[in-house]
Order: C-alpha cells, then structure tokens, then sequence
C-alpha cells in the first residue's frame, strides 16, 4: 500500500473484513484524520457492481444523522477504489460486549440511537444490509457510530421490498464475501437471498441488541449452513434467562424485532425508536423500575410479593364489548366505559388511559400483559355489557398487566335504572383493588351523579357517541341528543357541557362562522358552569371560548387551570391549553403540557398531530415532522396530520412535498376549504402565482355554499407577497374573529408581514402583545 493516495496520508491499517481493508488517513487539504475504506478487486473488474456501488455510496453521503459515520468522498487510485469516511475514535461496541453484559438502561440508550440512524436511512430508501456490532463505534461522549453506510443497498420504493433488491445465498458466495460473524446477524429473508427492505435491518438491530443485553448472539452454530437453520427455525432462549434483571418491555421489543415473519416485527425504525424512547422515560421518571418488571419467570416470589402489596398508580380501562345483537346499543357499551375513564380520572394518584387511545382496541382480542405493556399501565379492566329491553348485564374483571393475575371481577344483572350505582361501584371498587388511598373528596367525586334521570344519561351517552365521531355531520347529531338530554332534564350540567363542546369543534373545524358557533358554546357552558362549578369539563369548555373566540386571553389561562385542578387526567384540556401556551409564546410549558396530553392518551391522533404543530410553531421541524409521521403511522387518512406535514415542509422550503400533503388532503376531503387554501399558500409561496390565484378563485365559489374564512384568503394573499391585500382580508377575519389570529406572534405564515407595523397593531387588538418572529 503506497504511503499517499491522492490527498491522503496513511497512518496505519485500522481492520480488514470481506468487504474490504480500512486505513487511518490524514486528509492533507482539510488537514482531518479520516477512514480510507479500499474495496475488493471485483468492484474494479465488474462494471455492473462498481456503477451500484458508486450510485449507493453518493446515496448513502446524504446521510446526516449524528448516530452515522459521515461519507466525504468517493476515489480511485491504481485501480483500486476507496470510500473516505469520518474517522471515529472509541470502541467497537463488539470489543465493549466481549468484556461483559450492558445494563439494560446503557442498552436502550445505544439502541435507540442506532434505530434512530436507521429511521433516516430507511426514510431515504437506504438499507445498511450490515447492521452488526463490529459496525458500530461507542465513542467517548457517549455517542453510537454506524459505520460502512456507503455498502447499503438503496432501495426503488421507500419502505417497501424491492424485488430486484436481492442478497446473494451464501452457497453462491466466494470465500471472500463470506464474513460468519454477519452471518449470525442476518434476518430470514436475507439470509434466503430473498427480496429485503428496512425491516432487515430492524431484525440486525434485535440480534445487537440481545447481544448487549446478555453477551451471546441469539443464532449460532458450527456452520454457516446450521446458523441460517437456527434462525429460520428456532427461538432464541429468554434474554431474562441470561439476565434477571431485564425489564418485560423489554424482552418484548427483543421479541419483536426478531420475529422471523417481518409483517410481525416493527415495520419502521421509528416505531421501535419510540418504544425504546418511551421504556427509558419511564425507567428515568420511576414510573416502572427494572425490578417491578422483570420477566414471570425469572422474578422470584419475594419480588411478585412486594409488587402486589404496591399501589397501582396507572390503568386501561378497555372498551366493554356489546354483546347485544342491537348495534344501537353500541352507544351504551362506549358511554358507560367512557364514564368510568372520566370518573377514575379525576384522582390525581391515578394515571388513567384516556379514551381515545382505549378505543384504539375496541374490536380486538386482548392480551391484558401485552396491552399493558404497550400503553406502559400496571393494570387493566376489561368486561362486556349486555342489554335486554331494561336489564343491564356488565361482566368485568381487573387483571394486573405485570403478570396476568386476576385482581377482581364482577358480573352485575341491574335494572337500567340503576347504571349509575354500578358505574359508581365499579369505580368505588376499582381504587380499592388498585391500593389508593383516597380522602373524603375524592370519594364524593366517585360517587357523584351528574343526573338522576336515565332517559337523560342514555341521550346524552348517545350525543357523545356521535361527538367522538368528529364530523361535521356526527358532531351535529350530537347537538341534537344534548339538546334532548337538556330537555329530559334540564339541570343536567355534563349535557351542556357536550353542546358546548360540539359547537367549539365545529367552529375549529371551520364548519360554522365564528359568530354562529362560539356564542352557543359559550351560553352552554355558562349554564353548565351556573348548575356545577366544579365540573372540570365545563371550565375546559368555557376556556375554549374565551381563548378562541373571545380573545380573553387571562380569563383562559384560569379556566384552563381550573379544569386541571378539578381534573388533572384530562387529557383533551391538557391539549387545549397546550394550544393556548403556544398561542401565548410560552412554547417550553407547550410542549411539557401537550406531552402530559400524549402520556395520558398516547394513541389519540388529535393530541400527537397537535403536538407536531406545536413543535412547529416552536421551529422545531425536524421534531415536528417525525411527531406528524407518528401520527400519519397511526392512520394515514387523517386529513389534519396530513395538512400540518405540510406546514411544516412549506417552513422548510420542500414545496414539492407540502403540495403533496394539501394534495393528499383534497383527496380525502375534496370540500375542506382550509387545506385548498393551505394548497393555495404553497403555491404561492413557491412562486406559481397563477396557481395561488386559482386556489383564492376556488374559495370564493365556495363561499356562497358554505362558510369561506376571510383568514384562509389573507394568508394566500400573504403568500404572494402581497401585504396591502393581506390586511384587507386579516381586517374581515378580525371582524368575523376567526380563532387563528390568536396564532400571528407565533405562525410562520405571518413571518413575511413582521416588519410591518400593521401586523403589530393587528396583534394588540386581538389582545396579543407586539409580534415576533
């Protein structure tokens, strides 16, 4: 090997393996140490391979995640090529887990961020093929390395196989390209020689990560030919085996990653990052301990003991299955789950799953340990509620998710009018079995009836069926049950509460006029608030009007707190009063709140899309786009994730993918007004003004059928820079007080206007203080 190649220096010869020699090498222009990797001879002999090779590697230089060696530089000297690559001092992490076993909390920190590598590899169409721990770097800040990027394989479809992407069987390799160390790490697919994609390297990643945590590889054997049998066809032994102290979670992510069928292992990097991520912040914040979740079989009885006599501070309440052949019952079945959620949520011991990420589980068979491990709860209630003519049959029983062990169960067989003593037995008892110890308060709060009238509860149960619907068409059929149940008893407080709460989404839906929908809202919850002052969801009600329409901004800050004192597992007011910090520029106590919405209703699409936008008008945009892609994961025809991913690729000037989103969006719901205009600001904003001008041409035909903010044609008009006209419109929004104006400090789409002192006038008359940037 010559001293010099090109401008390189050589040091010393750093390792070898059958992809090539890798060399310690000073970069004599930029004067930096670097990697010099030189490639087997058949990459110069095989014009095929080498024009892969060359396309793969100026792929993989797009990579910029902190957790992947950087490419700089591709050559060719003497016929011998080479990739340039950072140099990463530090220690192979293969070499650390000779030495012994990492502790859990070291192992999920490394494998976090080695999925997070992955999660931007794999976004751009790039599998590492090679994902081992030979390959990657710990260095001395505590950081991973991935190394040897430049020999992925880039796929044609993102995310998806590629049929001609195949890896050789190892019975048609040459010596050379047979490395038995990789070989234990490779998944089913790949070491068949089958088409691969991302979820390859998912399973890599389960083999490093057994690996930490118990010092041995998951397959071995004597011969290639007998590893490739084992992982084919055998489950590897219990990480707990090897490690006692193992946390459940995460023996299960383990488990998961190594599924031998890929539609059963994580289907994204990001996936597994978030489940890694959510396992360290409880281990971090002691909501689980290592101890309190290790494995069945493996913790001694003395453990289980001491666990049992422990109060359960976290619980899913599972939707009741109908078992009445009448699916007009479904309502009933929801509302008495969701009654039980709202009771239980009142006590601050008690962190209590909010109901839209439970209903994410209605219609499945449950596995109460996996269900509680998935949402991270201690317990979980399940039941069934049958009704025939005025009887109500409800079986339920209470399982400990750390084990399976029964904790209680009962069947009721009451006359219909009594559903409010069982719910509030059923809650009663549920704090006792759980170990809570609760005051006198907190006892009255279980026990409380909001009316006494049956007609009036199953009315208003029926109204909040067809709100949680959120439609424009459900949430107007709701209004009419709650305006029943208000008939049938007119001093029924929660079934204001659910008109008022109709009227604030319709009006945020843009479905009425601000000065139509709002001052019902308002007047429902100024009568909720007259029959019960203390009820949490009247104050939350009350602050949404007061922030969104009425622009009293201090009196919304009480009612927001007020709702949370009253009710601290709320959920829905945690994400409203998220929304109003961020309004506020108080964007750090945003992001703590709408993150306490995610930790009690982690599935709820609304709250993780909310929080993608935050981060958003946080111009935090990476964070922004990975919380909206987690939410588009969840249900990729959600209209409003989809509208705020581009938000936030418009912020990053990637027009062609935020036209895309608000496309994607006029697919789904051809009549929304606010995604054609968010469609319309695009193209502005990307310089197509004729395009622009059509989207403002599309919204006034609109107009004459239906409620066209004034908001949505002022920022088009802000969009083509042209400011005059922007007024004009933000003038008629202030006029028809359209709630987004509460959002002109913090809203990029007003950052062209921030030098004009109009916006600032604008802005104190809404109540705001003077805009910035």
């Amino acid at each position: 090997m010559a001293e010099t190649i090109s401008h390189y220096r050589i040091s010393r010869k750093l390792g070898a393996g059958g992809m090539g020699e890798v060399y310690l090498a000073e970069d004599l222009r930029l004067g930096r140490q670097v990697a010099l990797k030189f490639l087997p001879a058949s990459y110069q002999y095989d014009p095929d391979r080498r024009a892969r090779f060359l396309k793969e590697a100026r792929a993989a230089s797009a990579l910029r995640s902190p957790y992947i060696a950087a490419i700089y530089d591709i050559g060719e000297q003497d016929g011998m090529m080479f990739l340039v690559m950072e140099y990463v001092e530090g220690e192979l992490l293969a070499t650390r887990i000779e030495r012994s076993a990492i502790v859990a909390r070291d192992a999920i920190e490394i494998a976090e961020q080695i999925a997070d590598a992955l999660d931007e590899a794999h976004q751009l169409g790039i599998v590492h093929r090679d994902v081992k721990s030979a390959n990657l770097i710990l260095t001395p800040r505590g950081l991973v390395k991935m190394l040897d990027f430049g020999l992925a394989k880039v796929s044609q479809v993102q995310g998806k196989s590629n049929s001609s992407d195949y890896t050789t069987p190892l019975g048609q390799q040459t010596a050379a390209g047979i490395v038995l160390g990789t070989v234990t790490y490779m998944s089913p697919e790949q070491s068949l020689g089958r088409a691969i994609d991302g979820r390859t390297d998912i399973f890599s990643l389960g083999v490093v990560l057994y690996e930490m945590l118990t010092g041995r590889l998951p397959f071995t054997g004597a011969s290639a030919t007998e590893i490739i049998d084992n992982i084919l066809h055998s489950e590897p032994l219990a990480v707990s085996r090897f490690n006692t102290n193992t946390p459940a979670e995460l023996e299960r992510i383990v488990r998961k990653c190594l599924e031998k069928d890929r539609d059963r292992r994580y289907q994204s990097a990001r996936e597994l990052a978030i489940d890694l991520r959510n396992l360290k912040r409880d281990l971090d914040s002691g909501a689980i301990s290592t101890s309190a979740l290790m494995t069945q079989g493996y913790a001694g009885p003395s453990v289980r003991r001491t666990r049992s006599r422990r109060a359960i501070d976290s619980l899913a309440i599972l939707p009741l299955v109908n078992e009445s052949r009448d699916p007009e019952t479904e309502y009933l079945a929801d509302g008495i789950t969701e009654s039980i959620i709202n009771n239980l949520s009142q006590l601050s011991k008690l962190r209590v799953m909010a109901r839209s990420t439970v209903f994410r589980y209605k219609g499945r068979d449950i596995d109460p340990i996996a269900t509680g491990i998935e949402l991270g709860v201690r317990a979980v209630l399940i039941g069934r509620m049958l009704s025939r003519g005025d009887t109500l049959i409800i079986k339920v029983e209470l399982v400990d998710a750390s084990d399976g062990s029964h904790l209680w169960g009962e069947n009721y067989n009451r006359p219909m009018a009594e559903i409010f003593a069982v719910e509030a037995e059923i809650s009663s008892v549920i704090s006792e079995k759980l170990r809570l110890k609760l005051d006198s308060a907190q006892k009255k709060k279980l026990a409380k009836r909001h009316t006494n009238k049956t007609e009036a509860y199953q009315l208003y149960l029926q109204g909040r069926f067809y709100w949680n619907k959120r439609t424009t068409e459900s949430l107007k059929r709701g209004i009419d049950y709650f305006n029943q149940a208000i008939a049938a008893d007119p001093a029924y407080a929660l079934a204001y509460t659910g008109l008022a709460d109709s009227y604030n989404i319709l009006a945020s839906y843009s479905a009425l006029p601000p000065d139509e929908a709002f001052p019902k809202a308002r007047a429902a919850a100024t009568c909720a608030l007259q029959l019960d002052e203390r009820l949490p969801e009247a104050h939350a009600s009350m602050a949404f009007v007061t922030f969104g329409y009425s622009w009293d901004f201090e009196q919304a800050d009480r009612e927001f707190k007020r709702a949370l004192e009253l009710s601290p597992g709320y959920a829905v007011a945690h994400q409203w009063y998220a929304l109003y910090l961020a309004a506020m520029c108080r964007m750090d106590e945003a992001i703590t709140e709408i993150r306490r919405a995610e930790q009690l209703d982690p599935l709820s699409l609304p709250i993780i899309t909310n929080k993608g936008w935050i981060l958003y008008l946080a111009r935090r945009h990476d964070e922004a786009r990975d919380t909206l892609m987690k939410a588009l994961e969840l249900d990729q025809d959600f209209v409003l994730a989809h509208r705020r991913l581009g938000q936030v690729y418009e912020a990053r000037q990637m027009y062609g993918e935020a036209r895309r989103e608000y496309e994607k969006c006029l697919q789904l719901a051809p009549a929304d007004v606010e995604s054609l205009a968010a469609l319309g600001h695009a193209y502005g904003a990307s310089g197509e003004v004729e395009r622009a001008r059509e989207s403002i041409a599309k919204l006034s035909d609109s107009s004459p059928c239906r409620y066209v903010p004034a908001y949505l044609i002022a920022v088009i008009h802000i969009s083509l820079g042209e400011a005059d006209t922007a007024f004009a419109w933000l003038e008629k929004a202030f006029e028809e007080r359209y709630g987004f104006l509460a959002y002109m400090n913090v809203s990029p789409v007003f950052d062209p206007l921030r030098n004009d002192e109009r916006l600032d006038h604008l802005a104190s008359r809404v109540g705001l203080a003077h805009s910035v940037g």
